[in-house]
C-alpha cells in the first residue's frame, strides 16, 4: 500500500491478477544450413521468401542442395526460414579460420602517374566474384566530381549506381551508396582508398576493369564437421544458437551418421528439446538399405523423439539447365518439402501443429513429380519400413504423392508421432515463457495456485484447438500444484513444482474394415419362426 491509514479515507489497490496470459509461440521456424553462391558465412539469416534467399545468398549452385531445398520449403508452404552458409573450416572451434575468400580488384584513379583509389571486393565470399567486372563511366549528372559505376555478373548489367562522389561529406560518397545495408550492392563492397591526387582526378579511370579475383568458396576438403560445427566458434549448426524460436531442423543433402547424431543432439542438448529435427535419406537408398543405415550405419532408430527420418529421396523439375544440365528433372533431398509441409499444417488452423503432417490431405508434397526409386510404391516394401519408424513419401492411385508416415524415431516415449511431439514442444515452451513472472515471487500457497490457474486456462485454449485426445477437460489434461507436490523441504529450496499431464491425440495409422454376410433378415425370420 502506497500509504499509511491515519486520517478516514477510501484506498484504492489494484491486486495481481489471478491468470497470467500466455503467450503462444511460433511453431514453423525453420532453420537450414548448407552451401550456397554467396551471402554471410556461419550467419543466421532469415528469409521470407525463395527471393529473398536469393537476393542474400544467390541462386542454384550444381554443389549444393540449400537453394533446392529453401525453394521447396517455400513452395510447400513455409514462411520464416533461417538460412546459415558453411564453408570448410581448418578449426571449426574458430571461425576465423574458413577458407573461403574474396574476390577482389584495385581501381587506379586519373592522374598522370595513377594511384590506387578505389578497391572493389565481392561483398561477400565466394568464386561468384571471380565473374564481375566494374565499368567506370561518366555521370548521368555531367558533373564534374562524379561518376557512374556498373556492375556486370557474367557480362550481364546486375547493378547501376549513377553519380557517385569520392568526398565521404556527400551523400553520394561511394562508400555510402554502394555499401549501404539495404540498398546497396547485392555483389561488392568498396573501399575508398583514400588517393592523394586531387579532385577530379582521384576518381577512378574511365573503362571496364576486371573481373574480380581471389574468390573462393571454401569448398575443398568440406567435412561432415564443417556442418556441424562447434558451441565455441559458432560454426555449423552452432551458428543457430543465436536464433531463440528455432523450431525445425533441416541439413538438406547431408545424410550421414555424423550430421543426423549431431542435429539429434542440437535439438535435445543445445536447444534444450525445444526443436525437431527432419533427416534426410542417404541417396541411393533401397528399402532394405534405408533400414540398414537407420538400424546400424546411423544407429538412430529407438534414439529419439525429437526427430524424424523420410525415405526415399524424391523428383522435382529441373529449375536451371545453366546449372544442372539439361536433364529434365533432379532427385533431391526432401527435407526442404517436407519441413514446408509441416509450416503449411501448422497454419492451415488454430492448433495446426497438433495435425499431423502426413496423410493425402495433410501430407501432400507440392512441387514433387516422383520418387528416386518405385519401390516405395510397393506396399510389401513399405511394411518393412515403416515398423522400423522410417516414414515413406509415397502416391496411390487418384491421390497426389505425400508423406504416408508421421512417427518419430523413437516409439516408447512420451510422446512418439511428429504431431505429438512437436504439439507439446509448443506446449512446454510457450509455459515456460508465460509462467517467467512468478521467478523471484514470494512461494505462497496464493502463487501456486495463480501458476495452476494460468496453466489450466492456456491447457483449455488448446483443448479447442485440438490438442488432446478428448474434449472433455477432465479427461484431457491435469494439472498439479498442490502441496504434496511442494513440502517445506522443497519450498526451503526456492522451488515450486508442477506436475502436467496431457493426454495427447494419437493418428489413425490404420483404418481397419471389417466385412461380413448381412443376415439381419434371416435372423429375424429365424426368431419369429421359433418364439425367440
Amino acid at each position: 500500500m502506497g500509504s499509511q491509514l491515519l486520517a478516514s479515507k477510501v484506498v484504492i489497490v489494484e491486486e495481481e491478477p489471478r491468470i497470467r496470459n500466455v503467450p503462444a509461440l511460433p511453431t514453423a521456424v525453420a532453420g537450414a544450413i548448407g552451401v550456397t553462391e554467396r551471402g554471410p558465412v556461419g550467419q543466421a539469416v532469415l528469409v521470407s521468401s525463395f527471393e529473398e534467399f536469393v537476393d542474400t545468398f544467390g541462386g542454384f549452385t550444381p554443389n549444393s542442395d540449400l537453394a533446392l531445398a529453401a525453394s521447396a520449403f517455400f513452395e510447400n508452404g513455409g514462411q520464416a526460414l533461417w538460412v546459415v552458409r558453411t564453408v570448410h573450416y581448418t578449426d571449426p572451434t574458430t571461425s576465423t579460420t574458413k577458407t573461403s575468400a574474396k574476390a577482389t580488384l584495385t581501381l587506379s584513379d586519373r592522374a598522370a602517374t595513377p594511384v590506387p583509389t578505389v578497391r572493389v571486393d565481392g561483398k561477400w565470399d565466394g568464386a561468384y566474384g571471380n565473374d564481375v567486372t566494374v565499368v567506370i563511366g561518366p555521370p548521368t549528372s555531367a558533373a564534374a566530381g562524379e561518376f557512374n559505376l556498373t556492375v556486370e555478373d557474367n557480362g550481364l548489367i546486375a547493378e547501376v549506381f549513377p553519380n557517385l562522389s569520392m568526398d565521404p561529406m556527400k551523400p553520394s560518397y561511394i562508400e555510402t551508396v554502394v555499401n549501404h545495408p539495404t540498398n546497396g550492392s547485392r555483389l561488392i563492397a568498396v573501399t575508398d582508398l583514400a588517393s592523394v591526387t586531387a579532385t577530379p582526378n582521384n576518381l577512378p579511370k574511365t573503362g571496364t576493369f576486371g573481373p574480380l579475383t581471389g574468390g573462393d568458396d571454401g569448398l575443398t576438403s568440406l567435412t561432415d564437421a564443417d556442418f556441424v560445427g562447434s558451441a565455441a566458434g559458432r560454426t555449423g549448426l552452432h551458428a543457430f544458437d543465436t536464433v531463440q524460436q528455432l523450431t525445425i531442423l533441416i541439413v538438406p543433402g547431408r545424410s550421414t551418421a555424423a550430421v543426423h547424431g549431431a542435429m539429434i543432439t542440437y535439438c535435445e542438448v543445445a536447444r534444450d528439446k525445444s526443436c525437431f529435427a527432419i533427416l534426410d535419406p542417404p541417396a541411393n537408398q533401397s528399402a532394405t538399405d534405408i533400414i540398414t543405415y537407420a538400424e546400424s550405419t546411423a544407429a538412430i532408430l529407438g534414439l529419439t523423439e525429437f526427430a524424424a527420418i523420410y525415405w526415399p529421396r524424391v523428383k522435382v523439375l529441373n529449375p536451371s539447365t545453366a546449372v544442372f544440365g539439361n536433364a529434365a528433372n533432379l532427385v533431391v533431398p526432401p527435407s526442404g518439402h517436407l519441413a514446408g509441409v509441416y509450416a503449411r499444417v501448422d497454419s492451415s488452423r488454430p492448433g495446426g501443429v497438433y495435425v499431423p503432417p502426413a496423410g493425402i490431405e495433410n501430407g501432400q508434397l507440392l512441387g514433387v513429380i516422383g520418387f528416386e526409386t518405385d519401390e516405395v510404391l510397393s506396399e510389401a516394401k513399405r511394411d518393412l519400413v515403416f515398423p522400423k519408424r522410417i516414414n515413406p513419401l509415397t502416391v496411390f492411385p487418384g491421390a497426389p504423392r505425400h508423406i504416408d508416415g508421421a512417427r518419430t524415431l523413437k516409439g516408447d516415449g512420451n510422446f512418439p508421432t511428429v504431431a505429438e511431439r512437436r504439439g507439446v514442444i509448443f506446449i512446454e515452451q510457450s509455459l515456460k515463457l508465460g509462467l517467467l513472472f512468478a521467478k523471484h515471487h514470494n512461494n505462497t500457497e496464493a502463487l501456486r495456485a495463480t501458476l495452476a490457474r494460468t496453466v489450466t486456462a492456456f491447457l483449455l485454449i488448446q483443448l479447442k484447438n485440438g490438442a488432446f485426445a478428448s474434449t472433455d477437460p477432465k479427461q484431457a489434461f491435469f494439472v498439479d500444484f498442490g502441496a504434496a507436490l511442494n513440502p517445506p523441504s522443497v519450498i526451503f529450496s526456492g522451488q515450486v513444482v508442477g506436475r502436467i499431464g496431457l493426454a495427447t491425440a494419437k493418428p489413425a495409422e490404420f483404418i481397419v474394415l471389417r466385412f461380413s454376410q448381412d443376415t439381419r433378415a434371416l435372423e429375424a425370420e429365424l426368431a419369429a419362426a421359433t418364439g425367440g
